[in-house]
């Protein structure tokens, strides 16, 4: 799949759901990092899905950035975040050698018992108790819908959208 955005965006199917213990993931990669903005743009996966396309939709999303950082972000409808305040630096997230280079992330994110993990490129780059991330303001559950999303001005190719039980 190949995306060129505008706004932020958040891609989901309908028929596309997760539930239980899971890992959602999938390839991405920006061709021309920065190519279409003045700073990095995130991209990633989403997973918890509920009312999607509502003013009280709920998600959550674990993205990378092409400088060597990523951000874990939620929806419950007001954003929160599991992560740090700002994208925070990890050296398993790869960077581009420039702007206008390549670079490629494999990004995960996973329920398991009472944890969510984001991992990119196979390495967890955080883990948060799912009850952090459950309840009023917040997700309705870690059940729900997945898909991808994308920050603004990015363009990205996407292969091996996967979910897995566990």
């Amino acid at each position: 799949m190949h995306f060129i955005t505008g706004p932020a965006v958040t891609y989901w199917n309908p028929a596309n759901t997760a539930s239980g213990n899971y890992t959602v993931k999938a390839t991405f990669r920006e061709p021309q990092y920065m190519n279409l903005n003045d700073h990095p743009h995130p991209y990633g996966i989403v997973i918890a899905g509920n009312e999607m396309g509502t003013d009280q939709m709920t998600l959550l999303y674990c993205s990378a950035y092409g400088n060597g950082t990523f951000i874990v972000r939620g929806f419950g409808p007001a954003p929160f975040r599991l992560s740090e305040n700002r994208p925070t630096a990890n050296s398993a997230v790869h960077e581009a050698g420039a702007t206008g280079q390549a670079v490629t992330q494999e990004i995960a994110l996973s329920v398991r018992g009472d944890k969510i993990e984001c991992a990119v490129n196979g390495a967890v780059v955080g883990t948060y108790n799912k009850a952090d991330a459950v309840g009023a303001g917040k997700l309705k559950s870690t059940d729900g819908l997945y898909g991808l999303r994308f920050g603004h001005n990015t363009e990205g190719l996407v292969t091996n959208l996967t979910v897995t039980k566990h």
